[in-house]
């Protein structure tokens, strides 16, 4: 990271179970830590999500955790590329709303924020964790499981995510929604005012 100018990207750390043989099995030569950076376009304040049918695992050996597996997600977002969508959103094997490819999803009924529990699936986004905490107190936020076809009665969509932060979304599939709106616009209010507080909360 020394010496980099990086105004806006992305750093990910991988980290594996070291060398060993091919396949299956671990080595024991210990882990391997990798760290790459890269520099990004900040995503805009609005944007589009196409539903997919491919379904998360909810009760798969990897649920929840960010593993390098990402030949599903690539598929996906590829799907939602060529329908002019930014993000690709899924079910779990229920049919219940679960997640993004790289983000987390929360939609809005009434005066009501809603996400999925983590028990449909999704990672325990940083992020996730972070609008539920600190909208807590000036917004009725809950963690409710719903069919992924809730996207389409929803009076706003919103995704959240390290790079997206809490950003509106206009279309899901081919329905158009007011972004933002209200209640996507005081969570959005709340985050510019809390995330500057600490660069590591």
């Amino acid at each position: 990271m020394a010496g980099q100018d990086l105004p806006f990207g992305r750093v990910r750390l991988t980290v594996t179970s070291g060398s060993g043989p091919l396949g299956s099995p671990r080595g024991t030569s210990g882990l391997t830590h990798i760290v790459i950076t890269e520099p990004c376009d900040r995503p805009p304040a609005v944007s589009k999500i196409a539903t997919v049918q491919w379904p998360r695992n909810e009760r798969g050996a990897l649920a929840g955790l960010k593993t390098t597996s990402y030949a599903e997600n690539a598929l996906m977002v590829e799907y939602a590329l060529a329908r002019g969508a930014s993000e690709a959103v899924m079910p779990n094997t229920l049919g219940q709303l679960c997640e993004g490819t790289g983000s987390n999803i929360m939609y809005v009924i009434g005066d009501q924020l809603v996400t999925p529990t983590l028990g449909a699936g999704p990672l325990a986004g940083v992020t996730r964790a972070l609008v539920l905490d600190w909208c807590a107190g000036e917004l009725d936020v809950v963690e409710r499981d719903a069919p992924i076809g809730v996207l389409q009665e929803a009076d706003e969509v919103i995704l959240v995510g390290t790079t997206r932060d809490v950003q509106a979304i206009s279309h899901v599939d081919d329905r158009e929604l007011l972004a933002p709106g209200p209640v996507t616009r005081r969570a959005q209010e709340i985050w510019a005012r809390e995330s500057v507080k600490d660069v590591d909360p």
